[in-house]
């Protein structure tokens, strides 16, 4: 489900040695499914249903559907990607959902390849999806913070106890922003399937209550009225609908009724 990478410009960095410290941890210390997967070869480790070896062999197209494949199995996939900077590491790299770039001095580095990564996202239609509708809520959207996405530290062993934290907890947050963005998904497309003149009262039947269903539906209306399109508004607005208390509600409208009027 959650794929994290460990990567490091340089050879013989020790990020294979770092990413393996930090998969034990998890398997140690939560209750959570865990895999690895090494681009290179493991001297020590046995290969496994959960402990993959030579990745850099298979073709994109395979690692891709391995990846797809692990994802159903695991709850978390730890991706040990150290190798000299390669056409390789690079196409794979952009599917992960956390980055670490092994060494502090790599910092820079990081967050060239993290923008890079997120720009790649931009086309990618599962993280696409919503975000325009909810562009700025933190709740929803995987986090615009760069220092919480890309990390340069020193490679400690005293380390490994902090970043296994981090990404347990970033798991759970990963974990339920998902489950919310599905379900609001869920909502947003029975509410598109609602008849327009009968708006209010299918969100009264969805569970909106009654009074902020038909504000709801008056705002819906004075939007259609300016010319937009009747589905974008209810995507626009939907994220108002689901966060917005009632009074929130009446006074964005208000505001919004007000400008609109004083432009007239």
């Amino acid at each position: 489900m959650y794929l994290v990478g460990f990567y490091s410009p340089k050879a013989k960095s020790g990020v294979t040695e770092l990413s393996l410290s930090i998969y034990n941890w998890l398997k140690s210390n939560t209750t959570l499914l865990v895999a690895f997967i090494s681009y290179g070869p493991l001297e020590k480790e046995e290969i496994s249903n959960e402990l993959i070896h030579e990745f850099s062999k298979l073709t994109l197209i395979e690692q891709k559907r391995k990846v797809k494949q692990l994802k159903k199995q695991f709850d978390i996939i730890i991706y040990d990607a150290s190798s000299q900077l390669s056409d390789g590491v690079l196409k794979i790299l952009p599917i992960v959902d956390r980055l670490f770039v092994v060494g502090d001095e790599h910092r820079d580095f990081a967050v060239k390849l993290h923008e890079i990564i997120q720009f790649n996202k931009i086309f990618d239609k599962s993280v696409k999806n919503f975000i325009t509708h909810l562009q700025g809520n933190k709740t929803f959207i995987i986090r615009e913070n760069m220092d919480q996405q890309v990390i340069g530290f020193n490679n400690k062993k005293k380390d490994t106890d902090d970043i296994g934290q981090m990404i347990y907890t970033d798991y759970v947050t990963y974990y339920l922003e998902r489950n919310l963005v599905e379900n609001n998904e869920k909502i947003l497309k029975k509410i598109k399937l609602i008849p327009k003149e009968n708006l209010y009262s299918g969100l009264y039947d969805l569970g909106v209550d009654f009074e902020k269903a038909l504000l709801f539906h008056q705002y819906v209306t004075l939007r259609e009225a300016l010319g937009q399109d009747y589905i974008e508004v209810l995507e626009t607005l939907f994220p108002f609908l689901i966060n917005y208390s009632f009074a929130e509600l009446l006074d964005k409208f208000q505001n919004e009724l007000h400008f609109i009027t004083k432009l007239k």
